[in-house]
């Protein structure tokens, strides 16, 4: 007596699903075909973006300086303005090394230190911008911008941005549902060899030009989705790090608290 063994019907897929997982190996060919970058060679683009500001002061220092000595009245040819003029070296390259121009930096009056870190948030606003606009053309079948609040955007700069810029996400999201946001890294990547200095406050000191950019980078984002950038406030904190996440010594010995304030949220919620 012959006996069939009996074939398993072959699972159909609905159109839905045809879509959908054309969207998904769409999605994993644009990824593919992003160029990549050597990691250490991003990270110290990453840092050397606070010396470079601290270089940009200087420079517009010396021309506010030549500016001002163009507009004195002083006849040409005068002995005084050619000792002036003879100071100033704007045709010779001068390099000064990273680690005096942020040795400059911490030693700067308030004003030089705000400009410079107004000049590293608006870099980084630019790098968020520019990061929206790539997740969105990914067309990511993940996310939907078109539906996204404001706790989803927050979630995807918790995952998608950090995890692009930086290789991990943020390690806590807590939130009060009424337009604030505190987002925790206790490992922020561009800081953690910064354990320089045996004072703590210096040390902190130090370090927080380099947080500048990334605050930027949240504002940048939050913006191109729509946040008015009147409603938008972002500061951030030193935290210590949970007992079971301690560090070795020779790493940066705090976490960052990036803390996200939208004022559009508070005042409908009042």
């Amino acid at each position: 007596m012959s006996t069939t063994t009996p074939q398993k019907k072959s699972a159909v897929e609905s159109p839905e699903q045809i879509e959908r997982r054309r969207i998904v190996e769409q999605f994993l060919l644009f990824q593919e075909s992003l160029p990549k970058v050597d990691a250490l060679s991003y990270q110290w683009l990453l840092n050397e973006m606070v010396p470079m500001s601290m270089a940009v002061e200087n420079n517009l220092n010396q021309l506010d300086e030549y500016s001002s000595l163009s507009s004195q009245s002083v006849e040409p040819g005068s002995q005084d303005l050619n000792e002036e003029f003879s100071e100033l070296s704007l045709n010779k390259f001068e390099y000064t090394p990273s680690h005096k121009l942020i040795a400059q930096l911490h030693n700067a009056n308030d004003d030089q230190k705000d400009k410079s870190n107004e000049r590293l948030f608006k870099i980084g606003s630019g790098i968020g911008s520019k990061m929206t606009e790539l997740l969105i053309f990914s067309n990511n079948p993940n996310l939907s911008f078109n539906s996204m609040d404001a706790l989803g955007m927050v979630r995807f700069i918790c995952k998608e941005v950090w995890k692009q810029l930086y290789g991990k996400q943020i390690d806590n999201l807590k939130t009060n549902h009424r337009g604030v946001f505190y987002l925790f890294d206790y490992e922020f990547q561009p800081i953690q060899n910064f354990a320089l200095d045996d004072d703590e406050k210096v040390l902190l000191d130090v370090v927080a030009p380099y947080i500048q950019v990334p605050l930027g980078v949240i504002s940048g984002i939050l913006t191109s989705l729509g946040v008015p950038e009147d409603d938008l406030s972002i500061s951030f904190t030193y935290v210590d790090i949970p007992e079971d996440r301690r560090k070795p010594l020779g790493q940066f010995p705090k976490g960052v608290n990036f803390n996200i304030q939208i004022n559009q949220l508070q005042n409908s919620q009042d």
